[in-house]
């Protein structure tokens, strides 16, 4: 009878394991790029916009959203520009930024805003968005100002001379047209950590380990299940495995 009270307490923490949700977010992965636009509609778009997003190739090979795209009459030229862009993993405080750029003479910017993949309706808030130029905060924004004309994404809008609530050509703050360097930093809640959640399954799993030896590697490989993507159907064998054993043990005593 301690033997079957031993398989007992193994399958029941097999079904344990079966149990514990698994959160697709924790495997979620989004990006962040710098939008900016200057007075002569010098610019780099929205990631998605159709025309001028990732991705898009001119019929000239031009690549538009890899450089700040200026025009030449009706001809689009490249106008520099290095980028660093974001990939959001979790919880915490991010930075995309433009630097070696060329805005000829222009003295003002049309529009800066941060273009994010992240669904407007993931439950996710971006906050404390600080406008760096040059090396220095011109303003944050405590909490971010999404852009109203995103209708899929999370897009956090500083400036945007056409928006009211933005200030529209005046602003919500002063500034020198930037030289070497534009940044946006912000910070991202509510995806929370991915490692924590990945680490649960294994922390219930521990009492199998209390087994005797030569049970304990049948209730081991199944803290391995959750890797796989099939964590309910591993320990779902494991338990009809468990209770196999346990009936084959009972008819003998």
């Amino acid at each position: 009878m301690k033997k079957f009270r031993t398989l007992s307490a193994i399958a029941a923490a097999a079904l344990a394991v079966s149990m514990i949700p698994v959160s697709a977010s924790a495997e979620e992965t989004y990006h962040a790029y710098i939008g900016v636009q200057s007075a002569s509609f010098s610019f780099r778009n929205a990631w998605y916009e159709p025309s001028y997003g990732k991705g898009v190739v001119g019929d000239d090979g031009m690549v538009y959203f890899d450089q700040i795209t200026g025009w030449d009459g009706p001809t689009a030229v490249n106008k520099g520009g290095v980028f660093t862009d974001a990939e959001i993993t979790g919880d915490g405080t991010y930075t995309v930024s433009v630097t070696d750029f060329d805005f000829g003479s222009d003295e003002s910017l049309n529009l800066l805003f941060v273009s994010t993949d992240i669904p407007l309706d993931s439950g996710v808030t971006i906050s404390d968005v600080k406008v760096v130029l040059d090396g220095n905060t011109k303003y944050t924004f405590d909490e971010a100002y999404l852009s109203p004309d995103a209708k899929e994404y999370l897009e956090p809008m500083c400036i945007n001379i056409w928006n009211d609530d933005l200030g529209k050509e005046e602003g919500l703050f002063g500034y020198v047209m930037p030289e070497n360097s534009i940044e946006l930093t912000f910070t991202v809640s509510g995806l929370g950590a991915a490692s924590a959640e990945e680490e649960a399954p294994a922390e219930e799993a521990a009492p199998a380990e209390e087994a005797p030896a030569e049970e304990a590697p049948a209730a081991a490989e199944e803290t391995t299940a959750p890797k796989t993507g099939n964590t309910a159907a591993g320990a779902l064998l494991a338990v009809m495995g468990v209770a196999a054993a346990a009936a084959v043990v009972s008819k003998r005593k």
